[in-house]
């Protein structure tokens, strides 16, 4: 059996998938994300760490549930944590369900803390800030910052949503892995809509003890039965579940572009070397080379 197979076998079989509801009439909305195999394919690209691996799987369904609320079909997001952590710079791009993510130190591991849980806090880093960047391509990017509150990432951007969007939100991720395994990646992202009775919310918050260990829960249980069973007292209306794929857009031209971007005097350098230049791409690691006659022909254009 192959080694794909084999983890094939120890994960729920739901594929992974965004879920969409509202409570009590439109109170409160809700978003699932399941993400276990994008977090365990992404792993495997990147040679990630446990540690990384763990950040890696809560940074997926966080920015999978931010990307839903784009109401426009062509915005692009990208969420970039720059935290002073032993992982460095954490970045995801997010467009119509679609996901990519790299890790700048992807192989940095920390020991774990003393009852075995990662060190997630101590990979993304305790202080630092969290970007979110949304382009519909009109016009110029809309930027957004907020401050990191303790680098476990589901406070983080729970924070992120309550300060720079103005929405009082309650997020939990999750990732369970161990040993280059991901047997589950999930998180759930609870907002409160203009009018919702303070009742609704305190119900909702006394449910925290549930949502805290969602990864577990996304290892047992698919996200409707989760769904159904966590919101029973509230209405719960589904909107629609939608699949979530791990897919770089990089291509050969988009990196022919970023060599024209380093202006003339660099390109006659690279060209006056006589050797290929070889790119990487940090989201997927596909590289692309480039030899002479591309520099030449950048030349010419520039």
């Amino acid at each position: 059996m192959s080694e794909q197979n084999e983890i094939a076998t120890l994960i729920h079989p739901d594929t992974d998938s965004l879920l969409r509801l509202t409570l009590n009439g439109g109170e409160a909305r809700v978003l699932m994300a399941r993400t276990t195999r994008m977090a365990q394919e992404a792993a495997l690209i990147h040679q990630a760490g446990d540690t990384a691996t763990a950040a890696i799987g809560r940074v997926l369904p966080a920015c999978a549930m931010m990307g839903a609320l784009i109401k426009e079909e062509a915005g692009r997001l990208t969420v970039t944590i720059s935290g002073d952590g032993a992982g460095g710079r954490i970045t995801c791009g997010v467009q119509a369900n679609r996901l990519k993510i790299s890790v700048e130190n992807p192989q940095a591991e920390l020991p774990p803390h003393p009852d075995g849980r990662l060190d997630v806090a101590g990979f993304v880093g305790r202080t630092g800030q969290l970007a979110v960047v949304k382009d519909f391509d009109k016009g110029e990017p809309f930027t957004s910052i907020s401050h990191l509150v303790s680098g476990e990432l589901g406070e983080d951007f729970a924070h992120y949503f309550t300060v720079s969007e103005q929405v009082p939100s309650l997020v939990a991720l999750g990732c369970l892995n161990q040993d280059g395994v991901v047997l589950s990646s999930g998180g759930i992202l609870i907002q409160a809509m203009p009018g919702c009775p303070d009742s609704t919310i305190a119900q909702l918050e006394l449910r925290i003890p549930f949502y805290a260990n969602i990864s577990r829960e996304i290892y047992d249980r698919g996200l409707r039965e989760l769904a159904k069973a966590w919101f029973a007292d509230f209405s719960p209306e589904f909107l629609g579940e939608e699949p979530l794929e791990l897919r770089c857009d990089c291509s050969r031209e988009k990196m022919r572009r970023a060599l024209a971007a380093l202006g003339r005097a660099e390109l006659e350098d690279i060209r006056d070397s006589g050797e290929d230049t070889v790119l990487t791409c940090h989201f997927c690691r596909t590289q692309r080379s480039f030899d002479a006659d591309d520099i030449a022909s950048l030349l010419q254009e520039t």
